[in-house]
């Protein structure tokens, strides 16, 4: 059974400066919970970026290797190797007339059985919120 996020939210900040973090692997692990390594992998061309985030959660490690395809401001992420049984995610920034700049961020994913049980929507969605969050403060930074 599928799963769902999404969250959208403005910052005062331009759509380049918020694009680098969100491509910025290496600093992951400084800022997002649960991660302890994070690093770029390699660079395909400069429309796909390779990443390797590990997460502790439950008294385990979660090793997540993803592509990162970027097509203007927009990001779409998919697993190359983890955890999921598939899981795909996007950042899309919208420029507001305001000068800010409008953050969607939209994820999709399923588990494999022995993760489903901690699989409930609420809890997804307290996680979602975090990880959100925590892009939140760095990009108000």
């Amino acid at each position: 059974m599928r799963k769902y996020f999404e969250r959208s939210q403005d910052f005062k900040a331009d759509p380049t400066s918020i694009l680098e973090l969100i491509n910025d692997f290496e600093s992951y692990k400084r800022f997002l919970p649960g991660c302890l390594e994070s690093k770029k992998l390699s660079a395909e061309s400069d429309e796909v970026i390779r990443g390797l985030l590990v997460f502790g959660l439950l008294n385990q490690t979660y090793e997540f290797e993803s592509a990162n395809h970027i097509e203007g401001y927009t990001v779409k992420i998919n697993q190359v190797s983890g955890p999921f049984s598939s899981f795909s995610a996007s950042w899309s920034l919208t420029l507001l007339e305001s000068g800010a700049t409008n953050v969607l961020f939209q994820a999709s994913f399923a588990l494999p059985l022995y993760l489903q049980i901690f699989a409930r929507q609420g809890v997804i969605d307290s996680m979602g919120e975090r990880f959100v969050n925590a892009f939140a403060t760095q990009i108000s930074a």
